[in-house]
């Protein structure tokens, strides 16, 4: 789900003080491998860019079981929806999976401009349209395939990170253990 990036909002028909209020909102921040960026239960009131690495979307339960629920990578935004919406803590941490770069800006500053402009309307139902997809795909794969097929699915849709993911983490993704997953990587 490629987007644009923060700062570049003059791809859209706003104001100059508008394109003023963005340039000063937007932060560049850089975080290290491993570094959560935000906690589960922690109130996430940014949207992130992914200029540059890649991330984990987690959630954890009471006994520390973890479940990944997504990974972001360049070119794709991320942040609580919940926590945006409900004022409520994130349902899920953050995670750097590598170093990584991202441009920040408070969410009330982009749902403002969003409510605006009717070219940012279009793009917000764009973009929330892929994520609703991108999440309906996830549970039918999820319910519907067996774990060899997510493996080989997850493969085919994100070559370029395959390898940049650790083996844990790729078995929480899919809902195995890593020895399964290495079985399942010697049977492709």
């Amino acid at each position: 789900m490629k987007i644009f990036s923060l700062s570049g909002f003059e791809k859209f028909p706003i104001s100059v003080s508008d394109n003023v209020l963005v340039k000063q909102s937007v932060k560049v921040l850089r975080f290290n491998k491993n570094d959560t960026i935000t906690h589960q239960g922690e109130v996430c009131s940014d949207i992130y860019f992914m200029r540059t690495g890649l991330v984990k979307l987690s959630y954890s339960t009471l006994e520390g079981k973890e479940f990944i629920k997504s990974f972001i990578r360049d070119g794709e935004m991320f942040g609580s929806l919940y926590s945006h919406l409900t004022g409520g803590g994130s349902t899920f941490s953050i995670v750097a999976l590598e170093d990584i770069e991202v441009e920040v800006m408070p969410f009330s500053i982009l749902q403002g401009l969003i409510e605006k402009y009717p070219a940012l309307q279009q793009f917000a139902l764009s973009f929330f349209q892929q994520l609703a997809l991108k999440k309906e795909i996830r549970e039918y794969e999820f319910l519907c395939l067996s774990a060899q097929e997510r493996y080989e699915k997850f493969c085919q849709k994100n070559p370029e990170i395959v390898e940049r993911i650790k083996q844990a983490d790729l078995a929480l993704y899919l809902g195995v253990t890593p020895i399964a997953l290495s079985r399942m990587k010697h049977r492709q």
